[in-house]
């Protein structure tokens, strides 16, 4: 790959430059509008209120739906915002500082993630690529728990990949305590990386055996996420049915087809993405690697979650497009210093004609 010299004051200084970039593209938090009113942004405040005032978290009065009814969403972001705005003194200023705290998050986690697979290089890609689709920018800008769960997505995956287990832990009971959808999506990549790992040694071995190494880990994270996630399920409704809920009664969410995809995506990502993937699934196939078929489960796991709508489940089909531009990024990254790498290296000589004498 590029190799910049093994200077890593290059690598630090084009990251800096990454989050820079990030921090600009979500700066509109602090202009063009008096408060951020995206979706649901006034529910959480609300919650953060009551917090704030009664000293509790209202477990058993959701102000989605006027009171009375069991709270089923997950409480981190809510206990966040509230302990920022105790911090700052202002909930309008502590919303904006969070989005400032994504906007930092993100190009950190893609690059250390990314750099865990690919290195130095590729992660710095990953960093600026990650300000690149307008859609991880919406559901970032917004100061919602989704946002925050997406920017801590790439530090799990990274704590997976690198086998940190304890950080792996830590990471997954936080995102499981803090949005349903992007739990949803690290639980079912963890699983299928532990899956493809298995069978990846199963055609090795011919024999059957639990993952090791950081399949394993990512196995464990998948369990804990179930735990922890269903537990809280119970705590606020008395039951562990967590398919018994409004979204999966009224299957929300529109069928994801190409043109949306496109439009989600954007030309770049599409096509780098899938130069990308191809690329490193023609080398996994002869030579697979543990911390690429992570990459795979998680592109894998992306697709059929933006199209569950072909096993009956068509729940939050376009609302997956934002997870599954996790790995897309990513596999951009790699397609596009693959590319350089190529430029830099080809005899370029061989196919210019020669200066005549």
């Amino acid at each position: 790959m590029i190799d910049l010299n093994g200077d890593k004051r290059w690598i630090y200084a084009l990251l800096i430059i990454a989050i820079a970039a990030s921090v600009y593209s979500h700066s509109m938090v602090w202009k063009e509008f008096y408060y951020p009113t995206f979706g649901n942004t006034n529910l959480h405040v609300a919650f953060a209120q009551h917090i704030l005032t009664h000293g509790e978290y209202p477990i058993q009065n959701d102000y989605s739906y006027g009171g009375g009814i069991p709270t089923l969403y997950v409480p981190g972001y809510r206990l966040l915002l509230a302990g920022t705005a105790l911090i700052a003194g202002n909930m309008d200023f502590a919303v904006r500082l969070l989005v400032m705290l994504f906007a930092v998050l993100l190009p950190v986690g893609f690059f250390l993630f990314t750099r865990e697979l690919f290195g130095d290089v590729t992660g710095v890609a990953a960093a600026f690529f990650a300000s690149l689709p307008a859609e991880l920018l919406i559901y970032t800008v917004r100061p919602l728990p989704q946002a925050l769960g997406l920017a801590l997505l790439p530090f799990a995956f990274y704590a997976i990949a690198a086998d940190k287990r304890k950080a792996a832990f830590a990471l997954t009971i936080a995102i499981a305590l803090i949005h349903q959808e992007t739990i949803a999506f690290l639980a079912a990549g963890a699983f299928a990386f532990a899956f493809l790992q298995a069978l990846s040694d199963f055609a090795r071995t011919r024999k059957l055996a639990l993952p090791q190494g950081a399949a394993w880990t990512a196995l464990l994270c998948w369990a804990l996420a179930l735990f922890v996630y269903v537990g809280w399920h119970f705590v606020a409704t008395g039951n562990a049915n967590v398919f018994d809920i409004a979204q999966f009664k009224n299957h929300e969410g529109n069928i994801v087809e190409f043109n949306l995809f496109l439009e989600k995506n954007g030309m770049v990502l599409t096509i780098g993405s899938l130069l990308g993937l191809v690329a490193l699934a023609t080398r996994s196939i002869t030579n697979p690697r543990e911390k690429e078929l992570l990459l795979l489960a998680l592109a894998l796991v992306g697709i059929a979650f933006i199209k569950n709508d072909l096993v009956g489940v068509r729940v939050f089909m376009d609302r997956f497009i934002v997870f599954l531009q996790v790995p897309l990024v990513v596999l951009t990254a790699y397609a596009f210093t693959g590319i350089c790498d190529y430029a830099l290296h080809f005899d370029w000589n061989s196919i210019l004609p020669r200066r005549s004498s």
